[in-house]
């Protein structure tokens, strides 16, 4: 499902889903009538419990977002046992599609209130580009385990090129770190390198 800048609630919701499920959270469903309905969902990994709320207004958002959150804490404290790492990982994820800059100073506050869960949560004014709502939820994801991050060049990696621009010989260089990782006489080596031709 694409994440359009129009977003409905329906389509709010659907991208928020998938992108769940394609993080490896699955859906809590039949077991907590106020987090299983079109507006509100449940999901759960190893290590959070996420519910996500959509909103037609800020309005909406702004009044109802206290009860949910003390819906969900009172769900995670007595159905997730204190010796699961979850138990102490829920997060809140409040959306709507509206946009209302007279009332984003009180949405930012419930952004920054990490009393009793952490909340994740946007408006249309940040919903306005394509992908965002799969963004705003991108830390509750794991990291990409099938990227491959090369390992950071050391220091001495790099020296080679780096005295190669104030003209010292690269092979040169070479040979000295050669010596000093094999820990082999320096001075040798660089007769020996110097020397061959």
């Amino acid at each position: 499902m694409s994440d359009t800048p129009d977003n409905t609630s329906a389509e709010l919701m659907a991208v928020a889903s998938e992108t769940l499920m394609a993080g490896g959270y699955r859906r809590i469903e039949g077991r907590f009538t106020d987090w299983d309905t079109s507006h509100a969902r449940l999901f759960e990994d190893k290590y959070n419990v996420v519910g996500v709320a959509i909103f037609d207004s800020c309005t909406e958002l702004l009044q109802s977002w206290p009860d949910l959150q003390g819906s969900l804490v009172e769900i995670i404290s007595q159905n997730v046992a204190q010796t699961e790492s979850k138990s102490w990982d829920g997060y809140l994820v409040l959306l709507t599609p509206a946009v209302a800059p007279s009332e984003s100073a009180q949405l930012e506050h419930i952004r920054y209130d990490t009393n009793r869960i952490r909340k994740l949560v946007a408006s249309g004014v940040e919903l306005k580009l394509p992908g965002a709502a799969a963004r705003v939820l991108r830390p509750l994801l794991p990291l990409n385990e099938g990227v491959s991050v090369p390992a950071p060049a050391s220091v001495l990696d790099l020296l080679p090129d780096l005295l190669a621009r104030s003209e010292v010989p690269r092979n040169a260089t070479e040979a000295v770190l050669k010596a000093f990782k094999t820990q082999a006489p320096i001075m040798d080596q660089l007769h020996e390198t110097l020397t061959k031709k």
